[in-house]
């Protein structure tokens, strides 16, 4: 039995009432179904076909526990590039060489400046970076991709620098300013290094969901 657009189109929509709010975890959950009605159907009968392969595959009913095991899924796997994107950076000797003469260079340049001065630095180390980010999302959103697990957890690890370095920095707004360059400094280079590993994790997803749209327009 070799399904029509609109059935798949049906069995979609199925899915994504029954709690698979993402496009791209439907899917592969779709790609499921029809391998197994093409393959295994024993009648011409689409509504029943359907309804004996969602059973088949526990998919019938409420899928909301799916759809939260596929986000975890995709969230593990993005965590762990994201974890070996780092280990890479400080694994090769020609990353890790500019990384310590940048941070040599800016630890240096502190010594010259007054408080004042080095803080607009920092200023503008930390919003290069941002002006960025805050393209590259106006970029996503213009591409009208919809929910994309893949995209979200992307841009999740794209931001997730600021999440980290944003308590310290003010927490350490109470300690003399020496120390305060020295947090900055620690903290800057290392928000460099994780705003672009992040970055490369965001492509990767970006890629990814770009790819499976032109396979989809095929």
């Amino acid at each position: 039995m070799e399904l029509t657009k609109e059935q798949i189109k049906k069995i979609d929509t199925h899915l994504k009432t029954r709690g698979i709010k993402y496009w791209d975890l439907r899917i592969e959950m779709v790609d499921h179904v029809i391998s197994d009605i093409e393959e295994n159907a024993t009648t011409n009968d689409f509504k029943v076909e359907l309804e004996k392969s969602l059973k088949k595959l526990s998919w019938h009913e409420n899928l909301r526990k799916e759809n939260q095991e596929g986000w975890k899924n995709v969230n593990g796997k993005y965590r762990k590039s994201y974890v070996k994107e780092i280990i890479r950076f400080f694994k090769s000797p020609r990353t890790l060489f500019i990384y310590s003469i940048i941070t040599l260079l800016y630890y240096s340049i502190s010594k010259q400046l007054s408080f004042d001065s080095f803080k607009k630095i920092s200023l503008a180390v930390f919003l290069i970076p941002s002006i960025l980010f805050l393209f590259i999302s106006l970029k996503q959103l213009s591409k009208k991709y919809g929910r994309s697990v893949n995209l979200d957890y992307g841009m999740f690890y794209f931001s997730f620098p600021y999440l980290i370095i944003s308590l310290p920095l003010q927490l350490s707004k109470e300690l003399p300013e020496n120390s305060q360059k020295l947090i900055s400094i620690f903290l800057l280079s290392l928000f460099w290094v994780l705003n672009y590993t992040g970055y490369k994790v965001f492509r990767t997803a970006f890629t990814k969901i770009e790819k499976i749209k032109k396979e989809l327009a095929i």
